[in-house]
């Protein structure tokens, strides 16, 4: 029990479910209610792509983690799950176990949509988390930017399989709001791991500094970066912002008062404290607030669903 405990810890558990579950909500809730047909993915490919998702990033998480090992063992012994709970020498076959899987399933339902160029997204997804564990994210927003595009890619993936969506017998309207709630969840998702992956750049600062890193805390000092996280959480805001009047203005008076009570509310309570933030457990809840804001996010998809049958 101890052992199995700890394997979740070490593949992040959480976030997995809450990337696969964007995926599956975003297919269920958007894409099959609108588009008019059977869509091109049975349930059984659906549940099996937010499998691929989560397995890619289960092997990323370990990667980064085996690697990051004696960074760990110093800065945060208390994280450390490798050469205590699971083996280190386990570690490289559980790495390639969870890759290969997941880019074997991604393969198979790329052929099984007649369209084997999708299978690339799976593989490029492993690559750049491995490069990103080996080198990238020790430049400043450039690992960031990486993590929050992969954060991206999950309200995409569902999309890219619905082959239909090219189809001249789908209506126009169905598509155009389909890409619009993609480009819509995609940039949300985007811009909140962003700043989620900024602040725990700033958490984790002293140990980049003597690692000789190059992040942003490293390169401009925490104050700047807290202030640079600050203000791209606030362009986020303003973006919301745009959005909830454009529900106000439509009559959409419950997707307002949501995104007011459980987006905008919270994610002006993290300002503030963002710039003042000034050590590690600091930081901490900053990160784990934004982790909460974006779940809250994401449950918009089945709750305004369920708003527009009222």
């Amino acid at each position: 029990m101890h052992k199995t405990i700890a394997f979740f810890k070490l593949i992040r558990w959480l976030n997995l479910l809450v990337a696969g579950g964007s995926l599956l909500l975003f297919q269920y809730f958007i894409i099959v209610p609108v588009i008019g047909i059977a869509p091109t993915l049975s349930h059984l490919q659906v549940w099996l792509l937010a499998l691929s998702v989560m397995l890619i990033m289960a092997g990323g998480n370990v990667i980064n983690d085996f690697l990051d090992l004696s960074q760990d063992e110093k800065y945060k012994p208390q994280n450390v799950i490798l050469g205590k709970a699971i083996s280190i020498n386990f570690a490289p076959y559980l790495i390639v176990f969870l890759n290969v899987l997941g880019v074997g399933i991604g393969l198979w339902l790329a052929y099984s949509v007649g369209n084997l160029k999708l299978a690339n997204v799976f593989l490029i997804s492993v690559l750049l988390l491995w490069q990103y564990s080996v080198t990238l994210k020790k430049y400043a927003l450039v690992g960031n930017a990486i993590v929050a595009g992969l954060c991206a890619l999950v309200f995409l993936l569902p999309v890219l399989f619905e082959v239909q969506l090219v189809e001249k017998h789908i209506a126009p309207e169905a598509k155009y709001f389909i890409l619009t709630q993609m480009k819509g969840y995609a940039l949300f998702a985007f811009v909140i791991t962003l700043v989620r992956e900024i602040v725990k750049d700033l958490e984790d600062a002293e140990a980049d500094i003597a690692y000789k890193y190059h992040t942003l805390p490293v390169w401009l000092g925490t104050r700047t970066s807290s202030i640079i996280a600050g203000v791209i959480q606030l362009i986020l805001m303003i973006g919301i912002g745009v959005v909830m009047y454009v529900y106000w203005q439509t009559g959409l008076k419950n997707n307002f008062w949501y995104a007011m009570l459980f987006l905008q509310f919270p994610l002006l309570i993290n300002l503030f404290p963002l710039f003042v933030a000034r050590n590690k457990t600091d930081y901490r809840v900053q990160s784990v607030m934004l982790k909460v804001i974006m779940v809250f996010g994401v449950a918009t998809i089945p709750v305004f669903y369920l708003f527009s049958k009222l």
